[in-house]
């Protein structure tokens, strides 16, 4: 019987195969996220995991009781648990993921000649139906997938394919979840429609696969009064150098309405400091916005490049603090900041603030044209979004029922 890894080497040999399994790196980023703190929390590098110990540590640093959880627990809930469940049970928990996803080209290659095909139709959409850099990977991703599976059962040649394969297929991913089925649907969908326009199939397969319609009664997007995002504000402390840089980021957030995205693609030179403007190149919609560069966001964004900013040469504004100070990818700190003020919130993220920014304007009567453009939005995109929060012109519009 082996002796039980030290928990070290236990999460880097847990990321490496995650990763290989498939994993999607941002997740497990966010899994070594926590455990580095596990690591920090016990204040020692040499340690065997211990079950009960981590629970402690769940509920000292994150308020969680891993005994009330269940699957009407908060998302970040949700991801805390599994990162105990993974370390609990690493095995089971790897049989359950390979059940349960499509197998990943390492393990089920596929003819090269389908990149080919793969290529050209992620061209045809960048350039024919302008679909974003984002857009266009997670094709690839489901693709790559997909591709996997249909080689494992026996397609050498995608014109071979049938209407009989595509059922296979839609059997074996209807316990997906909706997110997850529903892309798999629409991407496959697209691709299949691809293939017949450009003749490697005689059939249009497209019509075998059933489109998942996102239901027209979406939910109210949960936002803060104004008073609240100033007290979100207040509650950031600047006495180190990840408070400064993180109140930078929440503050661009909170009064320009930008996404995370948004702005962790902001370069240096996108800063316009003799004539107070920041132009934003928006990763969601490709578009430019030019906005206004207040005294107060412009002062916080210097306090951050004086005080807190590493000295490097990288072209972004905002970067990691380890060395080689690479541009940041991702922002974990708001939802730490947000408990301070409400602890019970159901949703909340960075996000949060756009709608806030939006709504609150909407209450104060500036014109939808004008949200519109401050967000980088069509009017139809921030109407369908907003205009179900605006509750106090909405209860003018009230309709009296006859008796």
């Amino acid at each position: 019987m082996s002796l039980p890894l030290d928990f070290k080497t236990q999460i880097n040999f847990i990321r490496k195969e995650g990763l290989e399994l498939g994993f999607a790196k941002t997740t497990m980023d966010g899994y070594q996220h926590i455990w580095n703190k596990y690591i920090l929390w016990k204040d020692t590098d040499n340690f065997i995991y211990d079950e009960s110990d981590y629970s402690k540590f769940l509920l000292e640093q994150y308020n969680f009781d891993v005994s009330t959880y269940s699957n009407k627990s908060k998302s970040r809930y949700k991801e805390l648990m599994r990162s105990k469940r993974i370390l609990d049970d690493w095995d089971s928990y790897k049989s359950f993921m390979v059940k349960r996803a499509l197998p990943m080209p390492k393990y089920n290659n596929y003819p090269d000649d389908w990149n080919s095909t793969l290529n050209d139709y992620l061209d045809y959409c960048k350039n024919v139906r302008c679909n974003a850099d984002s857009s266009i990977k997670v094709k690839k991703d489901y693709l790559i997938r997909m591709f996997a599976y249909f080689y494992q059962n026996k397609i050498n040649n995608l014109c071979n394919l049938t209407s009989k394969h595509i059922n296979m297929f839609i059997s074996y991913t209807i316990d997906s979840g909706n997110r997850s089925k529903g892309r798999y649907f629409y991407i496959l969908k697209d691709f299949l429609e691809y293939l017949f326009i450009e003749h490697i199939l005689i059939t249009n397969l497209s019509i075998y696969v059933p489109s998942i319609r996102k239901t027209g009664n979406k939910k109210v997007p949960t936002y803060l009064k104004t008073d609240k995002v100033e007290e979100l504000l207040e509650c950031i402390s600047k006495k180190k150098k990840v408070g400064i840089r993180d109140y930078a980021i929440i503050l661009l957030a909170a009064r320009l309405g930008l996404r995370i995205s948004d702005i962790l693609n902001i370069k240096l030179k996108d800063i316009d400091w003799k004539n107070y403007k920041l132009t934003v190149i928006q990763p969601k919609t490709k578009n430019i916005n030019i906005l206004p560069l207040s005294m107060e966001v412009g002062w916080s964004l210097i306090e951050y490049i004086t005080k807190a900013r590493p000295k490097c040469s990288n072209e972004y504004l905002f970067v990691k603090f380890k060395y080689p100070f690479d541009k940041m990818t991702q922002f974990n700190n708001f939802n730490k900041y947000f408990d301070k003020i409400d602890a019970n919130a159901n949703k909340k993220g960075i996000h949060t603030l756009r709608h806030s920014l939006s709504t609150n304007m909407l209450n104060d009567d500036i014109p939808l044209s004008t949200i519109a453009s401050i967000l980088g939005d069509s009017i139809e995109t921030t109407s369908n979004t907003y205009l179900k929060v605006d509750y106090q012109n909405l209860s003018k519009c009230y309709m009296e029922v006859d008796e």
